[in-house]
């Protein structure tokens, strides 16, 4: 049975990490988005509208959620790598 438990941990752990993965990348894609609109303001001296505001205090939430996850996606999928390496 534990040899059960430690499978379980092990599938567990690939499913967060691609989850996690798929995350980060929607994070991404809608950063680029944000980023582009707040660009097209920039373009047409808008940068003290309010939708430029949003825009710059949900990019920078953003860019901090992906600063903080992205390490640790790198480091579960570089240890899941090894493991494929060792095999």
């Amino acid at each position: 049975m534990e040899e059960r438990d430690h499978i379980d941990k092990a599938l567990a752990f690939i499913e967060q990490t691609q989850k996690l993965g798929d995350q980060l990348k929607k994070a991404e894609e809608q950063q680029k988005f944000m980023l582009g609109r707040m660009i097209d303001l920039k373009v047409t001296n808008q940068t003290d509208s309010k939708e430029y505001a949003e825009l710059s205090a949900r990019s920078k939430g953003l860019q901090d959620m992906i600063d903080k996850w992205r390490p640790i996606y790198l480091e579960r999928t570089e240890l899941l790598k090894e493991i494929k390496r060792k095999k």
